[in-house]
């Protein structure tokens, strides 16, 4: 991108030459002329003039984007996203020069993706590519963006209202899980806990007991856990730093669970509450395990440990509560996530809204037609129309 400044009473135009590989400058009489000559070198730059095209393939021009811009400071989880990905491109792309991969050769390798792998999978795979492509694209290592304009596809994947339990399944889990809250197996009290709260697990498994004040009625959010380091990280976000109400039925159960832990609970120098008595934190694996058998138990149908969080929201949703208020209790980075998340639900009380809409359009002045005729109301109609 040329920087073009005017100097006294000349145009200053300093830019990135491909073909020299410098920054160059130049003085013109009018800005006008200075435009044309950055216009000319930019072109070298989208002509290929000057341009060493990298004889790097794109598995290997991907794995040194990933250590260099990507790994030093996405988490864990992420990473694993980008792992998965960069196996995808090695067992796809072994060989083959990152320069002279063409637009057809892309869209063909992700049809053949997609007809294994569901839509959001795709999506995934196709965006974490694209972005490297793009850093390739600015740092003049490519000229030919064969990510752009790509179609992508995949399968459904599973039905939206298949990742969360109905009020009834909900009421019958949270009675099961209640028969038997104590230390000695914490999976079951860190599921009730996400019902409460729409807890994600990582927040969960984070939780001390100076996160829980009875006195105002409040869990506090204010970190995750990191199960691979065993030891805590931030949160997913700023937003999802945030303070949950709850109310006596949770206090209740985490009393119980309370009492239990004094007795059986390991040493732990995090001071977490949720520890095994051999000091660990239930994997994410061990509590989605606990889930599926207690879920087979009520005959309801099966859903992960984050379907607990999408249970409790949809629960709020069809009780009423407002989005943005749903949102600030989820820890969302914004409204759109939340409205993007349930849009099934919002959509499916579509008619119900709508009908508490007419009814609060008919309450507005009851009083406006009392007294006019039925001639008077059609003229009054009829004179809208003109």
């Amino acid at each position: 991108m040329a920087s073009i400044t005017k100097r006294g009473n000349n145009y200053n135009v300093r830019i990135f030459d491909a073909e020299s590989g410098k920054r160059v400058s130049q003085s013109f009489p009018t800005k006008k002329m200075a435009q044309v000559w950055a216009n000319k070198i930019e072109l070298k730059k989208f002509s290929g003039i000057g341009v060493v095209q990298s004889q790097d393939t794109l598995p290997e021009y991907m794995h040194g984007w990933f250590k260099t811009f990507k790994e030093p400071t996405i988490s864990n989880t992420t990473k694993k996203r980008y792992l998965n990905t960069l196996k995808v491109v090695d067992e796809n792309w072994e060989g083959q020069k990152i320069s002279e991969i063409t637009r057809t050769q892309y869209q063909r390798f992700l049809n053949r993706f997609g007809k294994h792998h569901s839509l959001a999978s795709s999506q995934k795979l196709h965006s974490q590519i694209r972005a490297s492509i793009r850093d390739a694209m600015d740092d003049g290592i490519i000229t030919n963006d064969f990510t752009k304009r790509a179609r992508i596809s995949g399968s459904a994947g599973k039905n939206e209202a298949d990742k969360y339990l109905d009020k009834p399944d909900m009421e019958s889990l949270i009675t099961e899980l209640k028969r038997d809250v104590n230390a000695t197996h914490p999976s079951k009290t860190m599921a009730l806990v996400s019902l409460y709260t729409g807890a994600r697990y990582e927040e969960v498994a984070a939780l001390q007991w100076s996160d829980i004040s009875e006195k105002f009625g409040t869990v506090n959010i204010s970190k995750a856990w990191d199960a691979d380091e065993e030891d805590f990280k931030p949160t997913k976000n700023d937003q999802s730093n945030r303070t949950v109400p709850v109310n006596k039925g949770f206090f209740d159960f985490m009393y119980q669970y309370w009492t239990s832990f004094q007795q059986v609970a390991a040493p732990d120098p995090h001071d977490l509450i949720f520890v095994t008595p051999h000091g660990k934190v239930p994997t994410s694996t061990a509590v989605n395990n606990m889930l599926h058998a207690a879920l087979k138990r009520i005959g309801a149908k099966q859903i992960s440990f984050h379907g607990l969080r999408h249970t409790h929201a949809s629960y709020l949703i069809y009780s009423g509560i407002s989005l943005y208020a749903i949102s600030k209790h989820l820890g969302h980075a914004n409204f759109n996530v939340t409205l993007s998340t349930y849009s099934h639900i919002f959509s499916e009380l579509e008619s119900r809204e709508n009908k508490n809409l007419i009814s609060a359009l008919n309450s507005l002045a009851p009083n406006w037609n009392k007294g006019k005729s039925a001639g008077n109301k059609r003229s009054v109609i009829s004179s809208f129309s003109r």
